[in-house]
């Protein structure tokens, strides 16, 4: 039933592992222009800065699906099977709720920015709101990934407990 929103979202976490290994790559080139040949680039902290906010913002939904956010399961891990499933499913509800406000408001100061024209302020002088897009695009993401999991939950399926197989959850 959510086939697509699982393909789009495995995709985008393998664009986002690809925009880290692009930041570490150019932070790597700018260590080795200033201190080995001391020539610095003017482009190498800030597009390795618009990688990791990117690469963050669109792997969130994918991390949910896989359960690999730090979870602290101290008290649902002595509760019965149902009780757990329970929690699950009001902390999925509860993610698509903050998803649904910080979406809603990352999306209009992102679009405050792109009607007032803010750039980065720095040598390349970036458009803002490239930058601030991550938020409602991520958060949006982020929201249909938790209805979807709160869907799942509520149909009897078992979630994952993290991205090793093991529950990646402190005790």
């Amino acid at each position: 039933m959510f086939r697509l929103l699982d393909r789009l979202t495995d995709l985008l976490a393998h664009l986002a592992a690809w925009l880290f290994f692009a930041t570490a790559a150019m932070i790597s080139y700018e260590v080795a222009a200033r201190y080995l040949f001391n020539a610095p680039t003017i482009w190498a902290e800030e597009l390795s800065r618009v990688f990791l906010v990117w690469g963050t913002f669109l792997a969130m939904a994918a991390l949910l699906r896989r359960r690999s956010h730090i979870r602290i399961t101290l008290i649902t891990g002595h509760l019965s099977a149902a009780a757990q499933r329970g929690c699950e499913i009001f902390a999925m509800a509860m993610v698509a709720l903050l998803s649904a406000v910080a979406g809603w408001y990352g999306g209009t100061i992102a679009f405050d920015s792109f009607e007032r024209g803010r750039t980065t302020a720095t040598m390349l002088d970036l458009p803002q709101w490239t930058l601030e897009v991550t938020v409602p695009l991520g958060f949006a993401l982020l929201f249909a990934q938790a209805l979807a999991e709160t869907l799942r939950l509520l149909a009897g399926e078992t979630p994952p407990s993290g991205h090793d197989g093991e529950d990646a959850g402190a005790h």
